[in-house]
């Protein structure tokens, strides 16, 4: 016993000093890290302050859709439909979808390409990660205000 907590120790100690960890998922910490989703979506990202961030690889969470509920039924709607998603803090969120939503739900006003537009409870607490020109952004739902202008960009556009 005395050995298996040595060597689990000893590589804990590695992986924390090589920067192993973040890669592993066991720790967050590389910031320079983002999940590249199957498709290049663009979109401009509103915080809650009001400052506006361009992106390209664009992902909810690492993947290039957006779910949530519309009663107890779970929508998944990919990116490349929507034009723009305005996020509201709510405090009518029903008792059996709250452990499903993280505790931290959300409500999302998606407008999509069609015209049409439709509500949505989501988890708060996921990310929304992108790419600029100068670095990388993570930004939590929670705290966007809005994302706007979302593009599918072909391959030949992207940097």
């Amino acid at each position: 016993m005395k050995k298996l907590v040595c060597a689990l120790a000893a590589i804990i100690a590695v992986m924390t000093f090589t920067g192993k960890t973040s890669a592993m998922g066991i720790f967050q910490s590389d910031v320079s890290y983002i999940p590249m989703p199957s498709i290049n979506i663009g979109f401009t990202v509103t915080d809650n302050l009001g400052v506006m961030t361009t992106v390209v690889h664009g992902s909810i969470d690492g993947k290039d859709y957006i779910s949530g509920y519309d009663g107890l039924i779970l929508n998944v709607i990919p990116l490349k439909n929507i034009t723009s998603i305005a996020f509201t803090a709510t405090t009518h969120t029903p008792p059996a979808l709250m452990e499903k939503l993280d505790n931290n739900p959300l409500k999302a006003i998606i407008h999509l390409n069609s015209n049409k537009s439709l509500t949505i409870l989501v988890d708060g607490s996921l990310i929304c990660f992108g790419k600029t020109p100068y670095g990388f952004v993570r930004i939590k739902l929670g705290m966007i205000d809005r994302i706007d202008s979302v593009k599918l960009i072909p391959a030949e556009k992207a940097h």
